[in-house]
């Protein structure tokens, strides 16, 4: 899709797209964010969108997955110590819609894991799961850490590419 088709669009799916924000949030501050980062994912990604698809159903994912990121930075954020809570703080546990949704993303992403050959996911995973720094990684495996940066951004590359070509599916 071309820029300027896309530009087009804007106008009748930016209205359905707040919709689902205040639908989600109680805040039109927060439904706003989350209407701004759908149409940015969607700018983004608009020359890889075929016309013939239904943009419609696509803006409306897209603005469903960034309504639960968007929760989920804001549960992190003001999620008060452990030692603070106590029984009458808010049950944060997902919604099954939630769950659902989790599973998925996970889904597709175990599926993008599965391109890299073993050692690059080996060394992804220490990088990106247990939080390793380079220069850990190559001491723990004992390869170079020129050798893990390069493999470790190979392998984030193919992980990108291949979320891409899911998500736009």
């Amino acid at each position: 899709m071309e820029k300027e088709t896309f530009q087009k669009w804007v106008f009748t799916l930016r209205p359905k797209i707040m919709k689902i924000g205040l639908d989600y949030f109680s805040s039109t501050d927060d439904a706003e964010d989350a209407t701004q980062d759908t149409l940015i994912q969607l700018w983004c990604y608009c020359e890889h969108i075929d016309e013939d698809r239904n943009i419609e159903a696509l803006a409306i994912r897209v603005a469903k997955n960034c309504c639960v990121n968007l929760k989920r930075k804001q549960q992190h954020y003001f999620l008060p110590p452990e030692s603070e809570m106590t029984e009458h703080t808010q049950d944060f546990s997902p919604s099954p819609q939630e769950e659902m949704e989790q599973e998925e993303e996970r889904q597709i992403l175990n599926q993008a894991l599965a391109v890299l050959k073993p050692r690059e996911r080996s060394l992804f995973e220490m990088r990106q799961q247990e939080g390793l720094e380079t220069g850990e990684i190559a001491q723990k495996t004992g390869i170079p850490k020129a050798s893990v940066q390069s493999m470790i951004s190979a392998a984030r590359k193919k992980v990108y590419q291949e979320l891409k070509k899911r998500m736009i599916r």
